[in-house]
């Protein structure tokens, strides 16, 4: 009656060994680079008699650079201040947001002072395989460091991430909600292959991470250019949104002298339905998937010109320098310069739009697409890029003697 009992009592615990499962080893290696991202964030109440007042957020991020460089979300840090950094080990680390893009919902955040991270390794999120394992490593809801499993639902998954942009994400049933924003996706190998976005409230059981691959092209741009380097087709686009036979797509407005898409054949009214095969249904959903590639890159897309449907093959390029001194001279056609107070039209032809538009000489150009200006090279930078994004239009921020105003003017 008592055998059972002894042979209880007398049989060694189980080796930690035989517990330690690949999942284990996995988050032991990835661990160590993912990190807590608190912000405060400024609110506004009406009825205080106080002001604005701050409440706290928290997110997730990953370590991608020793020296302290951390991949998050775009919406962990948006609008915040005061970021700081909780490591794995539990150190509080300042942090200033170096760059972030609002469309692609990634940021870059640099560390104060000198420092030494563990870093994660990077894995190949073009080789996942549906169905192979995968663990979320994040702060879920402000719990601290939590880890979740589960399996690739789809390597590509295409989500409307707001009206008119779509990306494509991998899809993952390991859970994923608020807090886990910015946190690490891994394989079995405890390789990065993912970086966590709650961007459905209402999923269930769903969680999406954009693809490591396109995040770390997308961190090098930010890092090394303050915005993500994509390349250029030569044309400039409008979104259409009713068209008979067509879900959605782009307008081409304009053609570019000498770009690739002159080169190719494309001309005005032509729409864009596919870009390497998906559907595109808004320029921000263009330059999304652009962001992607890199200039050089040869892209394939589908137009329909006169109800007809054809697929073409494009060599990109970036805008060229020219392009913003093409913008200013020939058809806003002003002359600009530097002063004390900002930069100011000195010069404005009678047949130019400026002129056309009832603008002036001596209006100052305060800000441009919500950029403050203070030089030249600033107002040409923020032209080559509104070109970058196939823009037909910029808006302009003016002063004119004690008056401010906004007006929004065609670049072709």
């Amino acid at each position: 009656m008592c055998l059972p009992l002894l042979l209880w009592l007398t049989t060694a615990p189980s080796d930690a060994a035989d517990r330690r499962t690949p999942v284990v080893e996995a988050v032991e290696i990835a661990t160590p680079a993912v990190v807590t991202v608190s912000v405060e964030v400024e609110t506004h109440n009406p009825f205080s008699m106080w002001g604005p007042q701050l409440s706290a957020s928290e997110g997730s991020g990953v370590v991608i650079r020793p020296e302290g460089l951390v991949l998050t979300n775009a919406h962990v840090v948006e609008g915040g201040r005061n970021v700081t950094v909780r490591t794995a080990e539990g150190k509080r680390l300042r942090a200033r947001v170096m760059a972030l893009e609002q469309d692609l919902d990634l940021a870059v955040l640099q560390l104060e002072g000198s420092h030494s991270l563990p870093t994660a390794q990077l894995g190949d999120s073009d080789g996942l395989m549906l169905g192979e394992t995968v663990v979320a490593i994040g702060n879920p809801l402000g719990l601290g460091l939590t880890v979740s499993t589960g399996v690739v639902a789809s390597v590509r998954r295409d989500v409307e991430i707001k009206p008119g942009l779509h990306q494509s994400f991998i899809q993952t049933d390991a859970a994923i909600n608020p807090g886990n924003s910015g946190g690490a996706l891994v394989n079995l190998e405890g390789e990065l292959i993912g970086i966590n976005t709650a961007i459905r409230a209402d999923a269930e059981g769903i969680g999406f991470a954009i693809p490591v691959n396109r995040a770390m092209k997308i961190a090098a741009d930010l890092v090394h250019y303050g915005a993500v380097r994509a390349p250029w087709l030569g044309f400039e686009a409008v979104d259409v949104d009713v068209h008979p036979s067509l879900e959605g797509a782009i307008l081409v407005a304009g053609v570019a002298p000498e770009g690739p898409a002159q080169a190719v054949g494309i001309q005005r009214g032509d729409l864009i339905t596919e870009l390497d095969g998906h559907a595109i249904s808004s320029r921000a959903d263009l330059n999304a998937r652009l962001a992607e590639h890199t200039p050089g890159d040869t892209l394939s897309l589908t137009l329909v010109r006169s109800d007809r449907y054809a697929t073409i093959r494009l060599k990109s390029t970036e805008v060229p320098e020219r392009e913003a001194d093409l913008i200013l001279s020939e058809y806003l056609g002003i002359e600009l310069a530097e002063s004390a107070q900002g930069v100011v039209v000195i010069r404005a032809t009678t047949d130019g739009l400026w002129s056309r538009s009832r603008l002036r000489v001596g209006d100052m150009i305060v800000a441009l697409d919500g950029q403050r200006i203070s030089s030249i090279a600033q107002v040409e930078d923020a032209l080559r890029k509104a070109r970058a994004q196939h823009r037909n239009t910029a808006l302009f921020t003016l002063r004119r003697d004690q008056h401010h105003g906004h007006v929004e003017l065609a670049l072709r």
